[in-house]
């Protein structure tokens, strides 16, 4: 910054300037003095000047640069244009775009026939055969036979022998307007009532339980001509069951129904009636249902919502009863294709009949006693999440309060001096009402084709009424199962499940008295664990050969009173499509 004050010395600063005013400086050196009448000698001083100090810039002068030129001497070119009418080369080879397009799934070449057999441990022939029609627009049939038994023997028990023989033929029939199914089958099993422990007791035929059943079926179903239209479908079933003890059943069912799309869904009315017929050595008697099922489902977004009602009427030996039960399904999905949840409330009337029983205890006695199941309310909530693209988890729970449950019992029979008869155990059925409580849960896992796992668990909770527990139903069940293919050929999957402990009734006779009664006490069957695995080489795409091992464990368990289970069982066979 400059001062606004400053000091010049004219001497030491500026000396150009004392030399331009030098003359003045030499005329002041003497001056007159007047007072003495000479010449007085002024000698040298400093001067020092203070002023405001003011910047000056000097007139700057601009030096002109503009040329000057004669353009008298300067003859421009005369100059000419001209278009020359001759085209540009501009040849261009086109090469064709191919057009992008979606690569058509491989189209799987199909065998009419297909055959896997095989022979196992226990003297244990098994023989699977399908024999079926190719692609078609029109039409598809198919038949199947499948045949399994066994003739080994379990060690202090009866003989288990057993055999099982299945027949099925099927058609489907499509026209431009309706589709036309129809079913055909025939099925017999043969077991025997091994559950004593005196194996020489009783010959092959006294204990020989044979179960035949023949069924067929036919169905009808319109196709609608446009949205506002109505499709109709209906048939008829009809099966006959029977055993080598008096006992049969003979059952036709026929339904109906019709579709009409209705504002975002559609609306269906399901009509059906079931009349069977019961006869044994001991009953007799008619059992006939009327059920009638309307239903309004709505689809909207993420949200489903079916709404409706199950009127069903019943009669036995002209009896009858009409029940209303409500019927209600929703489900919501939170997470798009990733979290969803349902719930629903609803009751019905199951039917239990002997064909339905028998398949699941074969080892029935006589004159079993039908009723069907009340199951007054029922509610559910589940959901299913996909943690990851290959992961799944589903989980749900209910609670159904019923009445007229069936429960199996191990048979008791005397003889007149009070004694216990002996004779194979036999089963019949007791029905009690039960407050019914079950929850279930899977975890599922695969990757392609090459990899697949799963586990899974059950928990079962009856309170009943009559029964202290219920008899012959595990509270727990869980299974663990994984397939994986260890080479291009080689295809391994293994089982492995457990199953809870249950209830049992066991009999013996108090003869501390003079009265001899007979005694009733609950048991416990105890759970297991049994584990399973199969590995199969395909040789080719037509042949392929298998081992099958089962229960490797070697666990004895009963699956019902007195009736074990074989301890090992290995089969080896092989498969040919043709």
């Amino acid at each position: 910054m400059i001062n606004s004050t400053y000091k010049i010395s004219l001497r030491s600063t500026f000396t150009a300037l004392v030399i331009s005013l030098g003359a003045i400086t030499t005329n002041a050196q003497t001056v007159v003095d007047s007072t003495k009448g000479g010449v007085k000698n002024l000698g040298n001083e400093d001067i020092n000047v203070y002023k405001e100090y003011t910047p000056v810039l000097n007139d700057a002068f601009k030096i002109n640069i503009t040329p000057v030129g004669d353009t008298s001497i300067f003859n421009p070119p005369s100059l000419t244009y001209a278009i020359e009418p001759k085209p540009m080369n501009s040849n261009y080879n086109l090469s064709p775009i191919k057009p992008v397009k979606i690569k058509d799934d491989n189209i799987k070449k199909l065998y009419k026939g297909f055959i896997k057999a095989g022979y196992g441990l226990e003297n244990l022939p098994m023989v699977d055969l399908y024999f079926n029609s190719l692609r078609s627009k029109e039409f598809n049939a198919g038949i199947r036979y499948n045949h399994l038994s066994s003739t080994g023997g379990i060690t202090d028990y009866g003989n288990p022998s057993n055999n099982h023989d299945a027949l099925n033929a099927t058609g489907i029939r499509y026209f431009d307007k309706i589709t036309l199914n129809a079913d055909l089958g025939f099925k017999r099993d043969l077991v025997h009532y091994y559950g004593y422990k005196a194996p020489d007791l009783f010959s092959k035929a006294e204990t020989k339980h044979v179960l035949q059943d023949v069924n067929a079926a036919f169905g009808i179903q319109t196709k609608k001509k446009n949205d506002d239209g109505i499709a109709f479908n209906g048939g008829a079933a009809f099966y006959t069951f029977s055993d080598n003890y008096q006992s049969s059943e003979n059952n036709i069912t026929i339904k109906a129904g019709a579709e009409k799309t209705v504002s975002k869904g559609n609306a269906t009315l399901d009509v059906s009636y079931d009349a069977g017929k019961y006869n044994s050595d001991t009953l007799e008697f008619t059992r006939n249902i009327l059920r009638i099922m309307p239903r309004v489902n709505i689809k909207k977004n993420l949200s489903s919502l079916s709404v409706g009602a199950n009127l069903v009427g019943e009669t036995e030996n002209g009896i009858g009863a009409f029940r209303i039960y409500p019927f209600l399904v929703g489900s919501y999905q939170l997470i798009p294709e990733t979290f969803s949840v349902y719930g629903k409330v609803s009751g019905d009337l199951q039917r239990n009949d002997l064909r339905s029983l028998g398949n699941q205890n074969p080892f029935f006695g006589k004159s079993i006693f039908l009723q069907n199941t009340n199951n007054k309310i029922m509610f559910e909530a589940g959901t299913k999440i996909k943690l990851e693209h290959n992961l799944i988890l589903t989980a749900s729970a209910s609670y159904s309060d019923l009445s007229n449950m069936p429960f199996f019992y191990n048979n008791v029979d005397t003889v007149s001096t009070g004694e216990l008869r002996s004779f194979p155990t036999t089963f019949n059925v007791v029905y009690d009402k039960a407050k019914y409580i079950k929850a279930s849960g899977a975890l599922e896992y695969k990757f392609a084709e090459k990899t697949a796992a799963g586990i899974s668990i059950e928990y079962n909770n009856y309170k009943t009424d009559k029964l202290s527990k219920p008899l012959y139903i595990p509270a727990i069940r869980a299974g663990l199962h994984g397939s994986y293919a260890i080479a291009e050929k080689i295809f391994a999957k293994a089982d492995i499940f457990y199953v809870g402990e249950s209830n049992a009734l066991e009999y013996s006779i108090d003869s501390t008295n003079a009265t001899r009664t007979l005694v009733t006490k609950e048991i416990k069957l105890k759970g297991y664990v049994d584990a399973n695995l199969t590995v199969d080489y395909r040789y080719t795409k037509l042949l392929s050969v298998f081992i099958s091992l089962n229960n490797i464990g070697f666990n004895r368990y009963f699956r019902y009173y007195n009736y074990p289970n074989y301890r090992f069982i290995g089969m080896a066979g092989l498969s040919y499509s043709f």
